[in-house]
């Protein structure tokens, strides 16, 4: 009988024994690879290209309907759950402060920047595309979506 102990078991000679070599050429394609790394995917989410399905883009809106304090502190706290799925190169450009990305889309002459990085649906746009889970396409005009309205 022989017992496997710290002084009489040679644990590479085991590995290679037992491991599975693959000494194919690859079959791996790599001109996608970019496809696959998490940062170009999350950079890329956040221009606003390649939205995985079921995406809804955050937006912002004029909240004088709400009427109560609790209507009030659930609108903020869903302000910033939207603000904190921004990536985080884009939380840092604004401070990771909500309120300074408010302020800065607010700014009329920051409309282009803000379009460009894809807070802010283009002006030209007349209606939008927006695909919601179970893959169904949905048109909706551009200025519900920026009021809020999720219908």
């Amino acid at each position: 009988m022989n017992l496997r102990a710290y002084g009489n078991y040679d644990t590479d000679k085991v590995s290679e024994e037992t491991a599975l070599f693959c000494l194919d050429e690859t079959m791996a394609q790599q001109n996608f690879k970019d496809d696959a790394d998490i940062n170009v995917i999350m950079r890329r989410f956040g221009q606003g290209q390649d939205v995985p399905q079921g995406f809804v883009a955050p937006t912002y809106g004029d909240f004088d309907t709400i009427s109560d304090y609790r209507e009030a502190l659930d609108a903020v706290r869903s302000a910033g759950e939207a603000f904190m799925e921004l990536p985080a190169d884009l939380r840092a450009r604004f401070h990771n402060d909500p309120g300074v990305m408010v302020d800065f889309v607010s700014a009329d002459e920051n409309r282009a920047e803000a379009e460009k990085l894809g807070l802010l649906q283009p002006a030209d746009s007349s209606i939008l595309d927006v695909t919601v889970p179970g893959d169904t396409a949905v048109t909706v005009p551009p200025s519900s979506v920026l009021q809020g309205d999720r219908s």
